[in-house]
């Protein structure tokens, strides 16, 4: 009896002793694996105004051109661009004529490494001048440029006297353009990239020269500031 006594108020003193040690024990778990989630990073939302001086290689009228023109707008994040842009023809002549200018949306990616990619689009208008050759009625002696009509008479001659006659004729028209590309990104600094790109100009609107104003395009671009 006194043997079972004792046993019973050993057992008693070991849950004692141990109850306080295994309270702290408890306690860690949680602590541990609170740390294991590591601590909260909070990060400043990059964003900036961007600007790109552009030149692009094109097809206009079924001849190799040049576009030159550029765009700017906000980035938010480093990753979104909202902005506006303008090109014009850089080699145009009387006859060769284009301009065209839109809202500029763009998306970025990897501008914090050496080589990024990100793609962008204009939507918007423009207005091109070109030209056809026509075969018309006129009266001899009709020496005005580019017009159908009644022209001199030399002297002495029939005022009825016709012929046909092949006339180069100029014409303007207005289109609606969306103009998207792909771009790889070249990260030079912080706030100097450059920007190569690969697109193709969509246009409609344009009375019957549509497939004229269409066309692939390769681009070159300096972009300047933006996210830092």
């Amino acid at each position: 009896m006194m043997r079972l006594t004792h046993e019973r108020a050993l057992t008693t003193w070991l849950f004692v002793l141990i109850a306080p040690l295994a309270a702290p024990a408890q306690d860690a778990t949680p602590t541990s694996n609170q740390n294991a989630q590591g601590p909260m990073i909070v990060e400043r939302v990059k964003s900036g105004f961007l600007v790109a001086p552009d030149f692009k290689v094109t097809e206009v009228d079924h001849e190799t051109s040049e576009l030159a023109g550029a765009y700017a707008g906000w980035v938010t994040d480093n990753t979104l661009l909202i902005g506006a842009g303008g090109y014009w023809l850089a080699n145009q002549s009387r006859d060769h004529q284009m301009a065209y200018g839109g809202l500029v949306v763009g998306w970025l990616a990897r501008t914090n490494r050496r080589i990024g990619f990100g793609a962008k689009a204009l939507v918007g208008g423009g207005q091109a001048t070109l030209s056809n050759t026509f075969v018309g009625i006129v009266e001899r002696g009709d020496d005005r440029d580019g017009q159908f009509g009644r022209g001199p008479i030399a002297p002495r001659e029939h005022p009825v006297l016709q012929q046909n006659a092949a006339r180069r004729m100029r014409f303007r028209d207005g289109f609606f353009i969306v103009d998207p590309e792909a771009n790889l990104l070249v990260n030079l600094t912080r706030r100097l990239r450059l920007a190569g790109g690969v697109g193709y100009r969509l246009t409609s609107g344009a009375r019957g020269t549509d497939d004229r104003l269409r066309g692939v395009t390769g681009s070159l671009a300096l972009q300047i500031g933006g996210g830092f």
